[in-house]
């Protein structure tokens, strides 16, 4: 069926459904799995601000290793193959890019992220994922 399969996580219910989806999906056809995580971009603020901006990328790359954890936790006797990606970058963009240069065949992710004032500031990540992606894209509720 699909042997590389990318499923995209950020922390939420809905993504670690998608990895459990991920990995049903990898046994029925024998596929490996990319577990991704997109950190956003911090801005540039005012000088002054230089190390509040160290100390929370610092923090964001800590979660990113953190739920990285939980998602391969899942893999654990599964006997499914899959490789790990952190990027950071805008979300959906990564996702896309990422999809295409590896030469996935379908994207694996939750129907909502983490919240809805993000979603209103920066869009829905799946919904831009769905509709530009290179592969089919499987939505997990």
């Amino acid at each position: 069926m699909f042997e590389k399969i990318m499923v995209a996580i950020d922390g939420s219910a809905h993504s670690m459904k998608a990895v459990d989806a991920s990995i049903e999906l990898a046994k029925k056809g024998n596929g490996q799995v990319d577990i991704i995580y997109v950190t956003p971009v911090l801005a540039h603020y005012m000088r002054d601000s230089a190390q509040m901006i160290v100390a929370l990328g610092k923090k964001l790359t800590e979660e990113a290793n953190s739920i990285m954890e939980e998602a391969t936790n899942k893999f654990k006797d599964s006997g499914v193959e899959y490789i790990t990606t952190i990027k950071t970058g805008d979300a959906a963009d990564v996702i896309i890019r990422e999809a295409e240069e590896k030469g996935t065949q379908v994207i694996v992710m939750g129907s909502r992220g983490l919240g809805a004032i993000s979603r209103f500031v920066i869009g829905s990540v799946s919904t831009k994922v769905l509709t530009h992606a290179p592969c089919s894209v499987f939505i997990i509720r």
